[in-house]
């Protein structure tokens, strides 16, 4: 969200209303910044003078008191925030000890500049810009007048001090309010939009319990059925997975501890040759199959990449179907899997030699919910094909973990993440500075024309801060690039210093040094501290450097204003990047842990009802009959026991498509009707509680009239606006006539010599 460039100059700085949230992180962030400043400020103000003043000289007490106004200003606005009465305290001590400065000049000494600096920021903090820059001209205008009034000299104050003063202020206000105005109109925003992600939440939490239900209805359940009723693993099998449904039913309807996939113990000797996320991805998928799985893996095992708990659940799942079907459809007792990796992916494929794919190749509920679904969750892709030489392959393409694109690509998100708008952010910066220092470079040539060529250099200086904008606002940028413009600026420095004149360090003929401040403030704002620190650190030892390669250009004196300009600006610049990203890890976190909550229990509420939904028939009569079939009181090779794992997972499937259609009479009487031999079909989208409906009643009067047939609900299908209830072959046409009249609703009926068509009025399809 972008805060207005008019808004800045018109309107005092926004401040939180609460002492909470991201916008009191970033206030928070902000004055940290601005004590920075102050700090340098007073270090700079205060170095000059030491060892060339003694204490009794008539400026010390006026310097000591500039140094300690500044240190103790800084304390305040670090503990209690910027107040009005800084600005006056500020702009007092500006008015009343930098005249006298003057009397006893110290060489190299920029102190009354400084303190004005540190007063255009304050009353930008604290003033709308446009008021706050009428106030430091009139300071500077009541200076100079003092100095004429009372016959001093000059103490500092030229234009171009004021200048740079005024750039600086607008510069560093305009970015910290900018940033500001973001972070609280982007609270105010989320505090908005906090019902609404919550209403998301919750229909998120329903979809994935909802979509966990059917695959364990799906996989789990009818996995096991139709291993009992098809009758081609061993009893021993069997058993197993009887046991292991049985488990994921109880988690479900909460009788056991949640159904989080967990690494679990191996056997001593299993799969050694793998890693250990990787067995153990082998052992599970081996206790829940109805076939033997054989390993390969392609390539060293101990260079395969890191399995993370959501992939590993995932593939778990989706290899399991795929194992399944293999040996359902493909009539196979054995598959193998193969386990390969390159740089960007893992690959599992599920390769069987069994009766391949019929064209062309419809993907069913069990490879869109258990296989799509949960691998496309993380990332992953999905694919069934023909196997060369006969058979089929289920191809898994898991994304390796990602590593996040090193620290650069950490550190740019996290700061951009916190800042909000780039764009303006960068430009509220390189404007207001930018002309600062354009203009201090042209006054300088103007005075100087000989050193012309080095307005080359505030061109190439230009050049690179747009560079560091544009990628700022593009993205991430690259270790290398990182490299390249931080080599890129170190020559400019170096490149800049070599073009000033004999003792050029010393006033604003170095103002190529200040303009360095340009790029490095944008530059070190979004790297890692020690990247940034390291770029800041190397740009001051080029400073100290060239006064020992070069002294005439100091003449022998330390480079203090200089040395000012790559730290009072780019310091702060990367202080408060470094404190954006702390802050921003914390709120992440606050706010991972709040949404976990309201994800938990949104999750808790609907998972409950999508238990009582789906499972009501399953815990009730399928859940006893498979702790019989585990612990040995059933004989899975029996013909009883197959005939009723036929007919509960025909139960089990009018769960999975229709739950809550049926309420326990109605599924009584279909389970009758299906045991005489007819067929109940439900299709998916049926509306729960269909028994209470007319749909219900018509059901309950055709099962009577239609021994044997085959019985078929759909939902509406456009442009009707009824369900459709199909039996074949057709009732007698009499049957229908009596039911018709029996039914206070009614239904519309087409019927021919092969089928019947019932249309009913009824709700429409489920969302």
């Amino acid at each position: 969200m972008r805060w207005p460039l008019w808004a800045v100059v018109t309107t005092p700085p926004p401040v939180p209303r609460t002492r909470s949230g991201s916008a009191y992180r970033m206030y928070r962030s902000i004055l940290g910044a601005h004590a920075c400043i102050l700090l340098s400020l007073c270090l700079f103000a205060s170095l000059p003078w030491m060892g060339h003043l003694a204490w009794d000289e008539p400026t010390a007490p006026s310097r000591a008191l500039i140094g300690a106004v500044l240190l103790g200003t800084a304390v305040s606005v670090f503990s209690r925030g910027e107040r009005m009465h800084n600005l006056w305290i500020l702009g007092a001590t500006f008015l009343l000890a930098t005249p006298q400065i003057g009397t006893n000049p110290v060489p190299n000494d920029a102190t009354v500049g400084m303190v004005l600096s540190a007063v255009g920021v304050m009353a930008a903090r604290l003033l709308p810009l446009l008021n706050a820059l009428g106030l430091v001209a009139v300071l500077s205008a009541v200076h100079v007048a003092t100095l004429e009034a009372f016959d001093l000299p000059a103490s500092g104050l030229s234009l171009d001090s004021m200048v740079l003063s005024l750039g600086t202020a607008a510069a560093a206000v305009g970015f910290v309010n900018a940033m500001q105005a973001s972070a609280i109109a982007t609270e105010r925003v989320t505090e908005g939009n906090r019902q609404r992600e919550l209403d998301l939440a919750r229909g998120e939490a329903e979809l994935r319990a909802r979509t966990t239900s059917r695959r364990v209805l799906h996989d789990d359940v009818l996995g096991t059925l139709h291993l009992v009723s098809d009758a081609v693993a061993p009893a021993d099998r069997v058993r197993a997975q009887a046991r292991a449904t049985a488990v994921a039913i109880r988690r479900m309807v909460g009788e056991e501890a949640d159904a989080a996939v967990r690494l679990e113990e191996r056997a001593p000797g299993s799969v050694d040759e793998l890693p250990e996320a990787y067995a153990c991805l082998v052992d599970d998928l081996r206790q829940r199959v109805p076939a033997t799985v054989a390993v390969e893996v392609v390539g060293r095992a101990q260079r395969l990449p890191p399995l993370s708990s959501e992939q590993r659940a995932a593939a778990l799942r989706a290899l399991s179907e795929g194992v399944r079907n293999s040996v359902r459809h493909g009539r196979v007792d054995e598959v193998v899997l193969r386990i390969s990796a390159d740089r960007r992916d893992l690959r599992l494929e599920v390769l069987d030699r069994g009766r391949g794919l019929d064209a062309p190749t419809r993907s069913g509920f069990g490879l869109a919910e258990s296989v799509g679904r949960p691998i496309a969750e993380i990332g992953g892709t999905s694919a069934l094909l023909p196997r060369p030489g006969g058979g089929a392959v289920l191809v898994l393409d898991l994304p390796r973990n990602p590593e996040g694109g090193g620290r650069l690509h950490h550190a740019h998100g996290l700061t951009t993440g916190g800042l909000g708008s780039v764009r303006t952010l960068s430009r509220a910066v390189a404007i207001p500075l930018g002309a600062a220092w354009c203009i201090i470079a042209v006054h300088s040539v103007v005075k100087a024309p000989e050193s012309w060529p080095s307005l080359l250099v505030g061109l190439a200086w230009l050049a690179l801060t747009l560079v560091i904008v544009r990628q700022s606002e593009r993205g991430s940028p690259r270790p290398a690039w990182v490299t390249t413009v931080a080599a890129a600026s170190i020559v400019l420095q170096v490149v800049g210093i070599a073009l000033m004149p004999s003792g050029a360090m010393l006033d604003f003929r170095s103002w190529s040094i200040g303009m360095s401040a340009l790029p490095l403030v944008v530059f070190v704002l979004s790297l890692p501290f020690p990247v940034a620190a390291g770029v800041v650190v190397a740009h001051i030892l080029v400073v100290l450097g060239a006064a020992q390669v070069s002294p005439d250009l100091t003449r022998g004196l330390v480079p203090w204003g200089s040395l000012n300009a790559v730290v009072t600006c780019p310091v702060p610049s990367m202080v408060l990047g470094s404190l954006i990203r702390r802050q921003g890890r914390s709120l992440r976190q606050q706010q991972k842990r709040e949404f976990a909550l309201e994800h938990r229990r949104a999750a808790e509420e609907w998972q409950a009802a999508m238990t009582d939904l789906y499972f009501a028939h399953v815990r009730h009569e399928v859940l006893p009959w498979l702790d019989d079939v585990a612990s040995g009181v059933r004989d899975p090779r029996s013909e009883e026991t197959i005939a009723q794992a036929r007919l509960l997972a025909v139960a089990a499937r009018d769960d999975l498509y229709a739950p809550g259609f049926f309420d326990d009479d109605l599924r009584a009487d279909v389970a009758h009707f299906r045991s005489r031999g007819g067929a109940v079909e439900l299709r998916a989208g049926l509306v729960p509680g269909g028994f209470d409906r007319p749909v219900g009643r018509v059901l309950r009067g055709l099962l009577p009239v239609s021994a044997g047939r085959r019985i078929i609900v759909s939902p509406p299908v456009a442009p009707e606006q009824q369900v459709r209830i199909a039996v074949v072959p057709a009732p007698h046409t009499g049957d229908l006539e009596r039911l018709r009249d029996v039914m206070a609703d009614g239904f519309a009926a087409d019927v021919d010599a092969f089928r019947a068509v019932l249309l009913v009025d009824d709700l429409p399809v489920s969302g």
